[in-house]
């Protein structure tokens, strides 16, 4: 079925980012830039990518059709089973029967930097000279984490993802039950938003007669330990100018001097303590906490306002009157800030020295955020994804499948991406604020994701799992938070020193470029 929306054919829409990254043999032993084909010569090339499906929807093969027939190429993606692409890929890089196009999941992957070292991953810089959408739709941060091999040089191009700043989830039939009426401009400050809790936790928002509703709902990370929540809200941006003392850049989790870490985990510990957070917490990972607030277990979870329609349908399905909410919280200055998230990129692209034209690739990639490229990335192709009458396009309803199409390339700040483009208008003013407000209040942590080359030893990475401990121990009352303090006078004495002058010394590095 086929649903109208508001905006012409010839809009221009919003959003991307790509990737690709390229060498040979001649390039890596030489110097010398590989010859190009022909200006006017059909150019194969394989892509090796991790999505979500092994095979190609019908739209993902009708935008491949459109971008060969754009820019003369024969494209074939090689898709491993999501689950074991680490293995295939490294099965590839080891046997040498890899790919023109190869897909990693970060700059710091081990068999990324073996690549580059071996010469099979080569810098790009010199086939970027063209790719002009690619470098404006692309994060500064994104190339610095890309320059990997101690020689100025970049190794790939992001497929880019928007950087943002996340708020929180609030079940709104419970705000309805209580009474709980939120500003127009969904941001509330901290008290408010512990009152929430306290309220969803103690006054039977699901009204069952039970006391078995909390009011924050959250998981343990990758390292089966719980951290602090409000980060954001206490001013906890990653690495930033510490205004004073023996390192210029200073991360507060790493900070003996000042004590912003030390109260975001004494204020957790407390609100655990007093049951506003879920004490199934320790034990739960991210996909286990959002059943939990989606069931009615919990009323408040951290999240991005664009998976809007995914959370509500889900939700419904458990429960009729199951609605959302969605809010900011100030930080103590009455800011409206958060930590934005990684260095904009979802993994990028790398061209490896089997190409055969690796500017013809970077090209491919260059089209697909070009205007015309994005407009089908973003939109689809016209009698498939939507048909338009009355000089309007009219929308597939439900979206169809769309495993490459979307998630091979986003521009850099367009938030509109994750808005789809037949969504009711109604729908859209009520999500597009949140998801702008998003991308507008993100700080920037200046490491860039960098890791010191100490951090990756055997004693400094045993010695981390004390921070996990420590941290967890604090919030569920298990540890006092002074414990924490003493964890990290060790670590000081034992690694610190090394630590904090080797990210220094990058971030420092890094910001001279700007």
């Amino acid at each position: 079925m086929f649903k109208k929306v508001i905006a012409g054919v010839g809009v221009t829409v919003l959003l991307a980012g790509a990737t690709a990254c390229g060498s040979n043999n001649n390039t890596a032993e030489t110097g010398e830039k590989k010859p190009a084909a022909a200006e006017n010569a059909l150019v194969s090339m394989k892509i090796m990518g991790q999505f979500a499906s092994s095979n190609l929807s019908e739209t993902d093969k009708l935008l491949i059709q459109s971008i060969e027939k754009a820019t003369n190429t024969s494209i074939k993606f090689d898709i491993p089973p999501s689950t074991g692409y680490s293995e295939r890929l490294q099965l590839s890089l080891t046997t040498g029967d890899y790919p023109d196009v190869v897909y990693f999941p970060s700059p710091s992957d081990s068999a990324f930097l073996k690549a580059v070292k071996d010469g099979v991953i080569v810098p790009i810089d010199e086939y970027l000279n063209s790719a002009d959408n690619v470098k404006k739709y692309s994060y500064d941060i994104s190339w610095d984490s890309l320059r990997v091999n101690n020689d100025g040089k970049i190794y790939g191009i992001p497929r880019t993802t928007v950087i943002r700043s996340d708020g929180y989830w609030l079940r709104k039939d419970w705000l309805d039950k209580l009474n709980i009426k939120l500003p127009d401009n969904n941001e509330i400050t901290l008290d408010q938003m512990i009152e929430i809790m306290r309220k969803f936790s103690k006054e039977d928002p699901d009204g069952n007669g039970k006391h078995d509703t909390y009011g924050y709902g959250t998981a343990a990370g990758g390292d089966k330990s719980l951290k602090p929540i409000f980060q954001n809200e206490l001013g906890l941006y990653g690495w930033q100018e510490s205004g004073g003392g023996e390192y210029k850049f200073m991360n507060p989790q790493y900070d003996m001097n000042s004590d912003p870490y030390s109260k975001a985990l004494e204020l957790t510990a407390k609100l655990f303590k007093e049951g506003l957070i879920d004490p199934d917490s320790p034990s739960l990972d991210a996909t286990k906490a959002l059943e939990r607030f989606q069931s009615g277990k919990t009323g408040i979870l951290e999240g991005f306002a664009g998976h809007y329609e995914t959370f509500l349908k889900a939700g419904k399905t458990i429960n009729p009157n199951y609605e959302l909410a969605y809010v900011y919280v100030k930080n103590q200055q009455g800011e409206m800030k958060g930590l934005g998230l990684g260095t904009g990129m979802w993994g990028f692209w790398a061209v490896t020295r089997n190409a055969k034209d690796p500017q013809r690739v970077v090209d491919v990639f260059d089209y697909m955020l070009s205007d015309k490229g994005w407009d089908s990335i973003y939109n689809g192709v016209e009698g498939h994804d939507f048909k338009v009458e009355a000089n309007k396009r009219v929308f597939v309803d439900p979206p169809l499948e769309t495993f490459v199409r979307k998630n091979i390339v986003r521009r850099a700040n367009d938030y509109m991406f994750f808005i789809n483009p037949g969504m009711p208008e109604e729908m859209k003013q009520k999500l597009v604020p949140n998801i702008e407000k998003a991308v507008k209040r993100i700080v920037l942590s200046k490491d860039r994701e960098f890791t010191p080359a100490i951090a990756k030893t055997p004693p400094y990475l045993d010695f981390n799992k004390k921070f996990s401990e420590v941290t967890t121990k604090v919030i569920i009352g298990d540890a006092d938070p002074s414990e924490y303090k003493k964890v990290l006078q060790e670590w000081h004495a034992k690694f610190g020193k090394t630590y904090l002058k080797e990210m220094n010394d990058y971030i420092g590095q890094m910001e001279s470029k700007k």
